[in-house]
């Protein structure tokens, strides 16, 4: 089993990303064959007011950036375990199965650039612009 700090969060709803502002997180991988994680999110309220819109999502995308908030953000479909309420927020216990490694963030960012029909110095500027920056890429 292994354990990563959770830098940043977006979940994915009807094709929009919404980013969940985090006092502090942690996935742990269970590296059993399922490739089952746990995710935990501590949150304060304006945080919480975001998430519980997908309380009874059976399934959705979760992007998360794990350890540093520019790292390429790692896909999981997650569902909600469990919400609870603490003296300082609250806690949120996720199901998460890794989906798409960080790798294929260059990937879809490429790809995503294609569609938007750029070429030759205006993809590569583009490009390099959003590498720096680690955007969270839409869903094509």
């Amino acid at each position: 089993m292994k354990t990563f700090k959770v830098a940043e969060i977006f979940l994915q709803k009807e094709q929009q990303l919404v980013e969940i502002p985090i006092q502090d997180g942690l996935v742990i991988n269970w590296e059993n064959e399922q490739r089952t994680w746990l995710l935990e999110l501590f949150l304060d309220k304006e945080a919480e007011i975001r998430v519980r819109p997908f309380e009874n999502e059976k399934e959705f995308t979760a992007r998360i950036a794990i350890t540093h908030r520019n790292n390429d953000p790692a896909m999981f479909s997650v569902s909600v375990r469990s919400f609870q309420q603490l003296e300082q927020g609250t806690s949120v216990l996720f199901d998460a199965k890794l989906q798409q490694m960080r790798n294929e963030y260059v990937k879809q960012l490429l790809e995503t650039l294609l569609k938007q029909r750029l070429e030759g110095d205006e993809l590569l500027e583009a490009f390099t612009e959003m590498l720096r920056n680690r955007p969270p890429v839409p869903e094509n």
